[in-house]
């Protein structure tokens, strides 16, 4: 049977009403435990993962597990922009500009921005893996320890991107985070690094508590602040507008879409590096390339669309290491690899040749979820919506209780409680000392990927410093990396030279203003107040 044949099987398959019915239905659910901070697509598949054992067919269980993924990817970003607390690890990007918009009153369009953007990112990663899943895989196999280290110190290199005003905070603030990730038994050796004779910090802190801390829990406490000064007054995003977005403006944040599915799809395709990694680069790369980069963090319509594209991307693009290497590309990819095996399904080279109508029916019903969440979103945005959009003297309690219970779902330990409960005090005087927790979040990612290739990279040459450099595809990497330091740091001296030039502006516009009136007071045309 040829590849054409397969193909138009497993389409058949994918097509039947049991599958739409799970698709629509792992969407919902992804979309709800998506915009819930302190809920994650994570716990949203493990939760759905024991259900999957009443289907028929193991295709239709993990495409309902993948609905989930592809859901909860995009239900993120709804919290995201009404709480500025993203549902999502990978929604932290949408936050920078996705609330400063709905503070603007332009709710309902970037909403539609989001959803836009999601299908938009989605449905490229999921072409890519029909059609290039096998040349890609074999680009990425070739890579070795010294690229991913690479990839990670080019990761790094973003700190210059994402530290807002101050580079110096930024870059302690990612140290910081790197710290943070060097806590608890070293992956290699097993040596207890900077525990203090701490039990609680021997197994290290995992990142989901690290975000619900540093990201959701902090706006919590930043909202009960408010609360408390303006004496029960505070401002919550708590109606959605019904001016959606128009074509000429979707037709403007394509070019953003385009390039950050791009990238994202080809981060997400390499094992290990995942959609946390893609959001930073694309944002940056979107902001870099834009005719308006002092938009981006105040409200900018590429900025959710770069954002939003690119975690979205990584979900059809970590499929690729999975199906064709058996190797999972994030933390959600390998839960569905634990799914595959419990339902008889082996990942790998040989799946395309032994399983072939299964590994295609994975793939279309990928992409049918894809264009499903049009739909989806379209419908049931509005009202998942309402979720978090209830009065926050009394959502506060809500997200409080699910940011610990997911904190305590990371591993099942009570230690969670106590760290994320310490990471929020942390979190608090970066609020105070005006540090922007972005670049920690960012070295917490990339810690763990740039030590362990480090570590192996000099065991598998000998302690040879300079083998980065020997390795071309590693050099053009590194050489990569300099180039976009460079150029994301003249990129930030010229949007402070706008925003420099932006309040000069309206500080002449102040005084003019000032002079007419005193000119008007004393011609007689009206009264000073």
């Amino acid at each position: 049977m040829g590849d054409f044949d397969i193909i138009l099987q497993a389409l058949g398959q994918v097509l039947s009403f049991t599958n739409i019915a799970v698709i629509l239905g792992g969407l919902l659910l992804g979309i709800i435990v998506g915009c819930i901070p302190g809920l994650s697509v994570t716990l949203g598949i493990i939760l759905l993962l024991p259900l999957t054992y009443g289907f028929s067919s193991p295709d239709t269980a993990i495409i309902s597990l993948l609905a989930v993924y592809i859901g909860g990817m995009y239900g993120g970003s709804i919290s995201a922009i009404l709480l500025n607390s993203p549902g999502t690890n990978s929604a932290i990007a949408t936050t920078f500009d996705g609330y400063p918009l709905a503070q603007q009153g332009k709710v309902k369009k970037v909403l539609d921005i989001s959803l836009f953007a999601s299908v938009f990112g989605g449905m490229f990663s999921a072409i890519l893996l029909l059609l290039f899943s096998s040349l890609i895989t074999k680009l990425v196999s070739s890579f070795a320890s010294t690229e991913y280290f690479a990839l990670a110190i080019l990761g790094i290199s973003l700190l210059a991107g994402v530290s807002g005003d101050s580079l110096p905070k930024g870059i302690i603030s990612g140290l910081l985070g790197i710290f943070i990730a060097c806590i608890g038994a070293d992956a290699v050796t097993g040596v207890l690094r900077f525990t203090f004779d701490s039990r609680t910090l021997r197994y290290g802190i995992d990142m989901l508590p690290a975000m619900i801390a540093f990201i959701a829990l902090t706006q919590v406490v930043l909202k009960l602040r408010d609360f408390i000064v303006h004496k029960g007054e505070i401002q919550d995003i708590t109606k959605i507008d019904n001016e959606g977005l128009t074509a000429t403006e979707a037709k403007s944040i394509v070019p953003a879409c385009l390039r950050s599915s791009t990238i994202a799809s080809i981060i997400g395709a390499m094992p290990g590096v995942g959609g946390g990694v893609a959001q930073f680069m694309c944002y940056n790369e979107a902001r870099r390339a834009s005719k308006r980069p002092q938009d981006f963090g105040k409200g900018s319509y590429e900025g959710v669309a770069a954002a939003e594209s690119s975690n979205n991307a990584v979900v059809g693009s970590a499929m690729i290491p999975l199906l064709t290497l058996g190797i999972p590309g994030d933390g959600v990819t390998a839960l569905l690899l634990g799914a595959f095996i419990l339902h008889g399904i082996q990942p790998g080279p040989t799946m395309f040749t032994k399983q072939g109508v299964v590994a295609y029916s994975i793939i279309l019903g990928t992409l049918i979820a894809n264009v499903a969440l049009i739909a989806v979103g379209l419908i049931f945005t509005r009202a998942v919506a309402k979720i978090v959009q209830v009065k926050y003297t009394y959502l506060a309690p809500i997200i409080i209780l699910f940011c610990f219970a997911g904190a305590f779902a990371a591993t099942g330990n009570t230690k969670e409680l106590i760290i994320t409960a310490g990471l929020l005090v942390v979190s608090y005087l970066f609020v105070i000392l005006d540090f922007s927790v972005v670049p920690l979040m960012l070295g917490m990612i990339l810690a763990d990927i740039m030590e362990m290739n480090f570590v192996t990279s000099m065991m598998s040459y000998d302690n040879d410093i300079f083998i980065f450099f020997k390795r071309p595809i590693t050099a053009c990497i590194l050489v990569l990396t300099v180039i976009l330091l460079i150029s994301l740091m003249k990129l930030n001296k010229r949007i402070n030279a706008l925003n420099d030039a932006q309040v000069a502006e309206m500080a002449q516009r102040d005084l003019e203003e000032a002079v007419e009136v005193e000119e008007a007071i004393e011609d007689g045309k009206f009264e000073a107040p």
